[in-house]
């Protein structure tokens, strides 16, 4: 077999990330559960864009040593850096019933639970280091020609073929939704419960090629809508009575 092929140096991209996590660390209190608020499925997405964005700091450190080994090739260097950054960016896989995840190395399975994020990337910079080492070994297996891929549909496949839709109004969006959304996960959102419901629509909203922010914003004005204005009610009831009292 032939073994002329670039691999990422694991003991260099360990060391610097050492560096990159002591200047970047996060607040070990910010993900503490018993003290957060809830915060629904939305957020279960930018938590795994996180983990995704480790795969992509890894493929940055390593170009440099890329751009060297084939600093007579061009060519070559654009195909292996596009192979990496393909691979990278459609880590975050959705299974049938919509439940999205990143699974690292076919070891490790994240479904961006704030807790699990917590205490792999937060709290124990050893699992840190060991997930990272797991990552460079998968990519070093995708430039080996031994990438892993479970079948699962990529969430914001930027390397799917651009299609091209019409706009639709409001009311056709809404039409739409609401007709590939089941509804038993509709009665769920009347119990504020979103997490089925935004599962399914981040399914959706990627067929239609709706950025990352776009959703983010449209998930929080679906969940609006249907979060009763308690504080604003009960301000106006105070208002009414002093005045009555006045």
């Amino acid at each position: 077999m032939n073994e002329d092929f670039f691999q990422i140096n694991k003991k260099d991209t360990v060391s610097k990330f050492k560096d990159f996590a002591r200047s970047h660390s996060e607040r070990a209190d910010s993900y503490n559960p018993n003290n957060a608020k809830h915060v629904d499925n939305h957020r279960n997405f930018f938590i795994l864009d996180r983990i995704r964005a480790l795969y992509h700091w890894i493929i940055n450190e390593a170009k440099l040593n890329l751009r060297r080994k084939y600093i007579h090739d061009d060519k070559e260097y654009k195909k292996v850096l596009g192979k990496l950054e393909s691979y990278a960016r459609n880590k975050i896989k959705s299974e049938k019933d919509g439940t999205m995840y990143v699974r690292i190395n076919n070891q490790l399975t994240f479904r961006g639970d704030e807790k699990t994020y917590r205490d792999y990337f937060v709290q124990s910079g050893v699992k840190q280091l060991s997930i990272i080492r797991k990552m460079i070994d998968e990519l070093n297996g995708v430039l080996a020609g031994e990438e892993i891929d479970d079948g699962n549909k990529p969430i914001l496949n930027d390397t799917a073929p651009r299609i091209v839709y019409k706009e639709h109004t409001s009311e056709e969006v809404a039409e739409i939704i609401l007709k590939q959304v089941s509804a038993d996960y509709l009665l769920e959102v009347a119990e504020q419960n979103f997490e089925n419901f935004n599962n399914r629509l981040y399914v959706l909203l990627d067929q239609y090629k709706v950025s990352a922010a776009d959703t983010k914003d449209i998930l929080l004005k679906i969940q609006e809508s249907f979060t009763p204005q308690e504080e604003e009610e009960n301000e106006s009831e105070t208002d009414h009575t002093k005045s009555e009292t006045e």
